[in-house]
């Protein structure tokens, strides 16, 4: 709006396309170590709704160095190419452009380069003139020494004026597309000797035998990092404590990964170690024993032949337990029975009393007679094995059902005063009863008419009245229920409660549906008694 006041609509438009052409495209070719050459496809939002352009467009970036200090000032000059946008009259307008760099490698974040404002002729059927314009900007404090930092495009904006310094300014917004991930020039970070490493571990004890997340900075960029732990006090390192590692270093020198503990390590205090080949940085590492391996068996005596259940907690997760009847020397016998540990540790088999030589059964986590061992007690008993007997019944489906504990909702009465009113009533309580058996579920929704006078004439909108539902499942119940949102009701279907299917198990149970009934009344209205439905439906 401020734009037309100041100039004629077609000045609007030009000036649009005017600034598209001094904030276009970026894509480069192979950089030298402070400049570089890029054509990108760029979308150019122009100001003052005069549309979107689309093309590619050459950039071209030096920088006055090819070595900074951390925290050092660089001036870097932009030169554009040819806008993909022309302009369709002639005009002079006053821009100032700048350009938004995303950096990678020694240094991460965005910086931006800032030109003088420049005055433009620009000439109908030309992309508008932007000479080459040069601004400054700093490197980050926390750059890594003896890195390199990458520049890519992110973005071009230009300011345009119709006078030198005065506003408003109508910035038109260029976004790199396809080939802005070049790197268009490049800098090495100086500052000396790089600092030592740091490596960060776990605040809290971890697990022999499981693994420990671990950063770090300032490491050699891409070196291969080699772990090892040491003692607490820093010396005796050894690689053969860990048994396994996924860390790695990127090219800024930042570590990430996980190195497990060698399960056979004692728990204590130790230093874990990361070198990258020249330099290393250590951390301090809690290692605490894995959880007592535990076992039962049920029932505890009885004669061979009979089957019993061995149960056990604390046994390691996706590894193979092996049960088996053994005598006192701890022989094991024959029908060795074999189980995997779930993921809290647990497992359950179920072996037979094979011999009357049986006085304990043997748990092994693993086939080594070194793995993990415990024995449990068992008492074979004289007399036969014992017989059973598999009672069974059947359960028939039954239905979905519901039922109300009343049919009318009585909001009482009001004045007319001129202003709308709200008058509030519950609903008569449902009680939803799923007896199908399955894994199905339900929604009870409920659908309003409008509420109709007496004459027949006059009415009250059914989206004056709403709702807050309130479900709940009684005891008992094998699911859970949802209350349906608050808010309005009307001709369309709105959710009182639902239970959600579950194909993992079955659901049903007993449910209880309640709900706040709210009616506004409007300022003005024909005197009498309203009447409407409220139709609850079980689906």
């Amino acid at each position: 709006m401020q734009l037309r006041r100041l100039v004629p609509r077609r000045s609007v438009a030009v000036v649009a396309t005017g600034v598209l052409a001094l904030t276009g495209a970026v894509v480069l070719t192979a950089p030298s170590a402070s400049a570089g050459t890029i054509t990108s496809t760029v979308t150019c939002v122009l100001p003052a709704g005069q549309g979107t352009f689309t093309g590619p467009q050459e950039i071209t970036l030096t920088l006055d160095k090819s070595t900074v200090d951390p925290n050092g000032s660089i001036n870097g000059t932009v030169t554009l190419g040819p806008s993909p946008a022309v302009s369709t009259v002639n005009m002079t307008i006053y821009g100032t452009p700048r350009m938004k760099l995303s950096m990678r490698g020694a240094a991460t974040g965005e910086v931006t380069i800032t030109g003088p404002e420049v005055m433009m002729v620009v000439e109908a059927g030309k992309s508008p003139p932007l000479p080459p314009y040069t601004g400054s900007f700093t490197v980050p404090a926390n750059a890594t020494p003896g890195g390199k930092i990458e520049f890519t495009v992110l973005e071009m904006v230009t300011d345009a004026r119709f006078a030198p310094g005065q506003d408003p300014a109508f910035p038109t917004v260029c976004t790199a597309g396809a080939g802005s991930e070049q790197t268009l020039a490049e800098v090495t970070v100086s500052g000396g000797e790089p600092a030592d490493p740091v490596l960060t571990g776990p605040a809290a004890p971890v697990t022999v035998g499981t693994a420990a997340t671990l950063s770090g900075t300032g490491f050699a960029p891409n070196a291969t990092p080699l772990v090892s732990l040491c003692d607490s006090n820093g010396t005796n390192c050894l690689a053969e404590r860990i048994s396994a590692n996924t860390l790695a270093i990127d090219a800024a020198g930042k570590l990430s990964g996980t190195a497990t503990l060698a399960a056979s390590l004692t728990p204590g205090s130790y230093q874990i170690k990361v070198s990258d080949g020249t330099k290393s940085a250590t951390a301090t590492l809690t290692a605490q024993a894995a959880a007592e391996r535990k076992a039962q068996v049920s029932p505890s005596s009885g004669p061979v032949g009979m089957t019993v259940t061995v149960t056990g907690t604390g046994w390691t997760p996706g590894k193979f337990v092996f049960v088996v009847g053994a005598d006192a020397s701890g022989t094991a016998g024959p029908g060795v029975k074999t189980a995997t540990v779930k993921p809290d540790g647990t497992f359950s088999v179920t072996p037979t009393v094979a011999t009357e030589n049986v006085t304990q059964f043997r748990v092994r986590e693993g086939v080594p007679a070194s793995s993990p061992t415990v024995f449990v007690p068992f008492t074979v008993t004289t007399g036969p094995a014992p017989q059973t007997q598999e009672p069974t019944v059947t359960l028939a489906a039954g239905d979905l059902s519901m039922t109300q504990a009343g049919t009318g909702i009585n909001f009482g009465s009001a004045t007319l005063n001129g202003q709308a009113q709200r008058l509030t009533a519950p609903l008569n309580q449902v009680t939803v009863v799923d007896a199908r058996g399955g894994n199905n579920g339900w929604t009870l929704t409920g659908a309003m008419t409008d509420l109709v006078a007496a004459n027949g004439t006059d009415k009250i909108p059914a989206g004056n009245i709403s709702w807050t539902p309130s479900c709940a499942a009684l005891p008992g119940s094998l699911s859970t229920v949802t209350s349906g949102s608050t808010g309005p009701l009307g001709t369309a279907a709105s959710t009182l409660c639902s239970q959600t299917a579950d194909p993992a198990k079955a659901t049903g149970g007993k449910f209880t549906a309640d709900a706040e009934l709210a009616l506004t009344t409007p300022q003005f209205a024909a005197a009498g008694t309203y009447t409407g439905t409220l139709t609850l439906t079980l689906i």
